[in-house]
């Protein structure tokens, strides 16, 4: 499982505040229990639907990789590698949101046919 952290002082903020509101909104199921991720308190969670994905995936968190209000345990492939077949949770934390991604490839697949490109 990976995590991304944003606070409430990233660029991308505003959007996260609007996709957290609008699940929050239009989501009936209950809160997902308090969670400890990396020394982070995570409280009002919830699990968002395969409908909402392209929500999270048009945030392109990849532009935050470097930024120092962006915390992730993520490395730039793994941002750039993620699509709607990961399963995604979304949690309230004291100075911003996390996205928990769980479902992500670790390394790249192997292709050409040795398993590598000979270029």
């Amino acid at each position: 499982m990976y995590y991304a952290y944003i606070l409430e002082a990233s660029r991308k903020a505003k959007a996260v505040r609007n996709l957290y509101e609008h699940l929050k909104s239009h989501t009936k199921a209950p809160f997902l229990p308090e969670l400890t991720v990396a020394d982070f308190v995570l409280t009002d969670g919830m699990t968002i639907p395969q409908q909402d994905k392209h929500r999270v995936l048009n945030l392109k968190l990849h532009d935050e990789h470097l930024s120092p209000y962006f915390k992730s345990d993520m490395s730039l492939f793994h941002l750039l590698m993620m699509d709607d077949k990961v399963e995604m949770r979304m949690y309230r934390v004291e100075a911003g949101w996390m996205l928990l991604f769980d479902g992500i490839q670790a390394q790249p697949k192997p292709f050409g046919q040795s398993g590598f490109d000979l270029r």
